[in-house]
This record gives structure tokens, C-alpha cells and sequence, in this order.
């Protein structure tokens, strides 16, 4: 066992006999306005290249639901330590997950996620994901069905057909969706640079055959999706504190959500969880860093 998974164990030992530990969530079913959730994570994308990108898909659910460009992800802002907070609530702090690799003897995190907490709720749970380092999420018989796919120039499309295929078989009840691009050609061209305009547009051409795919199963208007970014990036990388790097878009569609409306209080990436167990009808866990965004709610 490496080094840095043994003072990561004995960190967590620490942290678990605190009481920082998770209170069992309840099931509340009166506050439920979805039958399914969506999370779709755009790798690298930066909210001001959404207005300048040719995206109308994404534009369109955007008018459709509660937005802001001006969310936060955490720090360091990479793409694993991210969602790690986005489906456990947690700062990294917390969750310990702060290199961007998956290493064979890390194993899983040992934290409540989303998929844990709706496997115990009775949701049916999948995930379809461009990097193999978000098998670190999925804790062993906390995901039905998962599909890495390796980045290729299809890889995009591969993703958005592995998900559609498998919902009209069986809709999973909460659903991880992560597409490795523009962060890829935003390292290899520069983030705005020609290449990273025409990987967010190929994502948007995929964004808009899922949200097809949903409308054509009659799930569309049961499912509460969210639409978010692991972290932006400046020139070739996406180091540091800086706005371009720190600020991410955050949006909420479906039953029971406000529709055209711009979030004003601050978001967080790990906000994300909470905000989908609430939409579920699942009370998230105590002590976590994260809240319910109900802003976004219509009471």
C-alpha cells in the first residue's frame, strides 16, 4: 500500500469517529418533484464560452431552467477532487481526494454519494463517463451500470449513445453523465482557442440527442437534470485561483424548477448532491458541506 494512501486511510479513521459522520438520510416523499436525476458534467467549461459558443441546445435549456455563471468549484480545481464534491457534498478538505489520478490502490471513496444514498432509496444508478479516474466514485454496488469510455475523436458521441441506448431498456433512476470534452482540447489548443469552440459544440450536439432521447421515453418531464462544469481553465491549463479557472456554470432543469431564472445567491459545486437528493424526495445527509439550493425550487 502506498504512502499516500496510508495517511489518507488514517486521515479518514480520524475523520469517521468525529461527528463529522453522516446521519442516515430519510426518504420524504411529499417534498419529491422527480422521478429520475441527471447530472451532466462538461469537463473544463468556462461560462463566458458558452456565449460565444455554438451551442443552442444548451442555450435553450438555459431559458428553460435556473442558471448562474458564476458558481464555484473547489479547490485544486481538477477534474477528480471535483466530483468527488459534486456527488458526496463534501469540500476536499473533507473527502481527502486531492490528486487527479486514479491510482489502482486508492479503492473507492469512503463517503456517502449520491449513488450510495438512492441505491438505499430504491433508485436503479448509472454512470457513463470519458475518463477512467471517475471509478473512483463508484463505490462497488453503488452503480448498476457503468461505461468508461476512452477518449477518442467519437468518444463524445460514444458517451451520449451508451446512455440512450441503456435508458430505453431501463431509465436509471440517478444518472452521471461526463463528457471529457472541450477540457481535452482546451490542454492540447488552449482553452478559447478554434479547437475548444468545436468540442463544445460537438458536446452540444450530444446534449441535445440526450434531451430528444428523454422527451421520445416520455421521461423528459420527470427528470430533474443538472448541467454543470468540473472546473474552466486559462491558456493551456487549469491551475490556480484565477476566474476563468475557479468559476463554473450551474444549471438546474425540470418539474418544480424555475424556469428563465438567474440564481442569486452563491453556488458551489457542492451544492450539487443535496440539490438532487431534495429533488428526489431523499432529506441529504447532515454534516456535509453542501446545501439544498431551494432558490431554484417553486414553492
Amino acid at each position: 500500500m502506498g504512502y499516500y494512501n496510508v495517511v489518507r486511510k488514517i486521515v479518514l479513521l480520524f475523520l469517521l469517529i468525529t461527528p463529522l459522520l453522516f446521519v442516515s438520510p430519510e426518504r420524504t416523499f411529499s417534498e419529491q418533484s422527480a422521478e429520475y436525476a441527471l447530472v451532466i458534467t462538461i469537463d473544463g467549461l468556462r461560462p463566458d464560452a458558452i456565449l460565444k459558443a455554438d451551442a443552442p441546445n444548451l442555450k435553450a435549456l438555459i431559458k428553460e431552467g435556473s442558471y448562474t455563471p458564476a458558481a464555484k468549484t473547489v479547490d485544486p480545481p481538477k477534474t477528480l477532487p471535483s466530483h468527488v464534491s459534486l456527488v458526496t457534498g463534501l469540500v476536499p478538505k473533507k473527502h481527502l481526494t486531492f490528486i487527479n489520478e486514479w491510482i489502482e490502490d486508492m479503492g473507492y471513496t469512503e463517503f456517502e454519494t449520491i449513488f450510495t444514498i438512492a441505491k438505499k432509496e430504491g433508485f436503479s444508478t448509472a454512470m457513463f463517463v470519458g475518463k477512467d479516474k471517475l471509478n473512483f466514485i463508484a463505490v462497488p454496488n453503488s452503480i448498476d451500470k457503468i461505461e468508461v469510455i476512452k477518449y477518442s475523436p467519437t468518444s463524445v458521441g460514444d458517451i451520449s449513445e451508451g446512455f440512450t441506448s441503456y435508458m430505453k431498456e431501463s431509465m436509471p433512476g440517478v444518472t452521471l453523465i461526463h463528457f471529457p470534452e472541450p477540457d481535452i482540447p482546451g490542454h492540447k489548443k488552449g482553452w478559447m482557442s478554434k479547437e475548444y469552440f468545436e468540442a463544445i459544440q460537438r458536446v452540444d450536439k450530444e446534449l441535445g440527442k440526450i434531451i430528444a432521447s428523454l422527451k421520445q421515453a416520455g421521461v423528459y418531464d420527470k427528470t430533474f437534470i443538472v448541467i454543470t462544469a468540473d472546473h474552466g481553465g486559462k491558456g493551456d491549463t487549469h491551475k490556480g485561483n484565477h476566474i476563468y479557472v475557479t468559476a463554473i456554470p450551474w444549471l438546474a432543469v425540470g418539474e418544480g424548477v424555475k424556469q428563465d431564472y438567474g440564481i442569486e445567491e452563491k453556488v458551489y459545486i457542492y451544492d450539487t448532491a443535496p440539490t438532487v437528493l431534495k429533488a428526489l424526495g431523499i432529506s441529504p445527509p447532515q454534516n456535509i458541506d453542501g446545501r439544498v439550493l431551494e432558490e431554484i425550487f417553486i414553492h
